[in-house]
């Protein structure tokens, strides 16, 4: 029987704009189980990563109630998050970068060359050790993105459209490389992303969420998560297709068409 890891309820959401009170979340319920896959969907500007501040633990001015493991969110810990912009110091190189959270967590140097040895050479990235992030690719920032919250041996993986600046073909590649590493560690994962395709791929949960304040408008479950071979086969589209007509739907509604 599959165990809620993430429970999100009634989570509300406001900030302060130029002495004005914006909602960016209201009404929020989501859920989660413990080594599964869930994607988020919606439209700009509809509190996707206000919700990724509040489950990364940088963000506890809300209301209602977030439980991950069923504790409330804290910094680091069981969590790790990975932006959109992969977040690598360009001064840095692959392996300082990696190491940095090991570092912060006042690990031995021992423990850390033999953790971040093991991770870099997992997804293949001990060749490139002392290169900078200029001298990579795309994809190889992200893996080196993914390498450092991977050797923080996290439960919980949030990723906030992790590879929207990568092309077409190094983007399905990425995403194999993540369904991979979720076969393997059986991590809970939470990503957003506008890419319908990715979130069929990846998603065996699929939120879309309203335009702001942002709520949960539809939840999808997609047992066909997890298939390298599920791209171009008539169920894959027809799950895209369903979830292009709720943003299309909500598009329309709300500009009163």
């Amino acid at each position: 029987m599959s165990v809620d890891y993430l429970s999100i309820a009634s989570l509300h959401v406001e900030y302060l704009q130029r002495g004005k009170t914006i909602t960016a979340l209201d009404s929020v319920d989501l859920s989660l189980s413990q080594g599964k896959t869930g994607v988020i969907i919606g439209p700009s500007g509809c509190g996707k990563s206000t919700l990724f501040n509040v489950l990364a633990g940088l963000n506890d001015r809300y209301a209602g109630q977030v439980l991950i493991n069923g504790q409330a969110p804290r910094g680091g810990g069981e969590t790790a998050l990975i932006l959109q912009e992969y977040g690598l110091f360009p001064w840095k190189t692959v392996w300082d970068n990696v190491i940095l959270g090991l570092q912060l967590r006042k690990k031995t140097p021992r423990e850390i060359q033999s953790q971040a040895t093991m991770i870099l050479d997992k997804l293949g990235l001990l060749p490139l050790a002392k290169r900078y992030p200029a001298q990579l690719s795309g994809g190889q920032r992200q893996r080196v993105a993914i390498a450092r919250a991977l050797v923080l041996e996290p439960k919980l993986l949030l990723m906030d459209e992790p590879f929207s600046s990568l092309d077409a073909l190094t983007r399905e590649e990425i995403q194999d490389f993540l369904l991979e590493i979720w076969q393997e560690t059986g991590l809970t994962i939470l990503l957003i992303t506008h890419n319908i395709e990715e979130a069929v791929f990846l998603g065996h949960r699929i939120f879309v969420m309203s335009p702001g304040p942002g709520h949960i408008e539809q939840i999808v479950e997609n047992e066909m998560a997890g298939d390298y071979e599920l791209r171009g086969k008539i169920p894959f589209l027809e799950m895209c297709n369903l979830l292009r007509s709720y943003l299309h739907r909500r598009k329309k509604y709300a500009a009163g068409v």
